[in-house]
C-alpha cells in the first residue's frame, strides 16, 4: 500500500477494473491521535494508582495488577506498541515508538471503491457522492428517531398517514437550511432551536384590545440564532377569537 497517496486531496488508483479513491481526513487523522493518545494517558493513570496500592497494601497481589493493566491495553487498542510487565510488585510498561508511528499512518485515512467509468464521474466526483451518503443517513436518524421523530405513527387512516409524513418531510427540509445557517456560528439545529424558546410575543394595548407582536429587540443569544436566518417582518397577531374546532362525532373523527 502507497502510505504518500493518502492525502487531503482525493487521490485515485485503478486495479482490475475497478476505480480506488483514497484521502487522509487531517481532521479526523488529528481527532483519532488525541483519543489515542488520552486513552494511553488515562491507562498509565490506572497503572500508577494500582502501583501505589499494592505498595500500600503488602498483602495485595501483584498479579492481579499485571492482568488489569493488560485487560487496559487490550480494551483500548494499546498492545499494538506497549508492553507491560510485572517487576517485583510493580508494573512497569515500555513503548515501542517505531510500532506506535506505524500504527498512526493509518489515522483519517479510508478508501472508496467505484466501478463507474472516468468519464461520468471525476476522482471528485466520486469522493463527493461518497460524503453526500453520510447526510443521507443523517436526514434518515433526523427524520424517523431524531429531531422531528416521524416514528411512532398512531394514525389509522392512510390519507392522515401521508400527510403526517409530508409535513416531516417539509420540516426536513427546514432543518437542512437551518443547519446550514448556523453551521458556521458552531451551532447545531438544536441549539439553535433551545435558544429561540425565549423568544415571547409582546402584547400591545390593554386587556381587551388582545393584539400581539414578535419583539423588535432581542438578548444576544437569540440575536446571533435570528441574525443567521431570513429576516421577516414581525406578524401582528389578534387572539380575541380563538378558532376552537369542535368534533360532531367524536369517535368518527378520532386518528
Amino acid at each position: 500500500m502507497q502510505l504518500e497517496l493518502f492525502e487531503e486531496k482525493p487521490a485515485e488508483v485503478e486495479l482490475k477494473g475497478k476505480r480506488y479513491v483514497l484521502r487522509c481526513n487531517p481532521q479526523t487523522q488529528a481527532r483519532e491521535r488525541a483519543r489515542r493518545a488520552d486513552q494511553w494517558a488515562h491507562v498509565q493513570a490506572k497503572i500508577t494508582a494500582r502501583n501505589l496500592e499494592v505498595e500500600q497494601k503488602p498483602r495485595t497481589d501483584p498479579k492481579s495488577s499485571l492482568k488489569q493493566a493488560q485487560a487496559l491495553l487490550t480494551k483500548y487498542r494499546l498492545g499494538g506498541w506497549v508492553k507491560v510487565e510485572l517487576v517485583e510488585r510493580k508494573v512497569l510498561w515500555t513503548e515501542d515508538e517505531a510500532a506506535r508511528q506505524k500504527q498512526a499512518q493509518l489515522d483519517g485515512c479510508y478508501v472508496i471503491e467505484s466501478d463507474l467509468p472516468k468519464e461520468l464521474a471525476s476522482t471528485q466526483q466520486v469522493h463527493d457522492r461518497y460524503l453526500d451518503l453520510t447526510q443521507v443517513e443523517r436526514d434518515f436518524r433526523t427524520l424517523k428517531t431524531g429531531l422531528l421523530e416521524l416514528r411512532p405513527i398512531f394514525l389509522r387512516k392512510e390519507g392522515r398517514t401521508r400527510g403526517h409524513a409530508l409535513v416531516c418531510l417539509l420540516a426536513l427540509k427546514l432543518a437542512r437550511e437551518l443547519d446550514r445557517r448556523l453551521a458556521p456560528l458552531g451551532l447545531t439545529v438544536e441549539d439553535g432551536l433551545e435558544r429561540l424558546k425565549a423568544v415571547r410575543l409582546v402584547r400591545l394595548g390593554n386587556d381587551e384590545v388582545e393584539l400581539w407582536r414578535l419583539p423588535t429587540s432581542y438578548p444576544p443569544a437569540q440575536s446571533e440564532v435570528l441574525e443567521a436566518l431570513p429576516k421577516l417582518q414581525p406578524p401582528m397577531l389578534s387572539l380575541r377569537r380563538p378558532n376552537v374546532r369542535r368534533l360532531t362525532n367524536a369517535r368518527k373523527g378520532r386518528g
